[in-house]
């Protein structure tokens, strides 16, 4: 069973999730956990920001079938970081 908690702040939504401990506890940093942060930004913008700053993304922005538009990176220690914005609104 997933476990979650989500924190507003602004204009940003951050999702944190439950880490099962499937892949085992004495293992890499950021394997079993992605942290979502959604946000009303632009999220292309947001992306060139990072580049422009010498990150590198795990994917570029890209429109998703479930009505959002996000990217992802990977932090220095290994965690997964996905920034989402809605594109569509039910």
């Amino acid at each position: 069973m997933s476990v979650a908690a989500s924190l507003e702040a602004g204009a940003v939504t951050i999702i944190l999730g439950q880490d099962d401990w499937a892949q085992g506890r004495d293992r890499d940093e950021g394997i079993g956990f992605r942290l979502y942060c959604l946000t009303a930004q632009d999220v292309d913008q947001l992306a060139s920001d990072i580049r422009a700053r010498g990150g590198t993304l795990a994917w570029e922005p890209t429109d998703q079938p479930w009505g959002s538009r996000d990217f992802a990176l990977v932090d220095p220690d290994g965690f997964k970081i996905t920034i989402s914005t809605e594109t569509t609104s039910d």
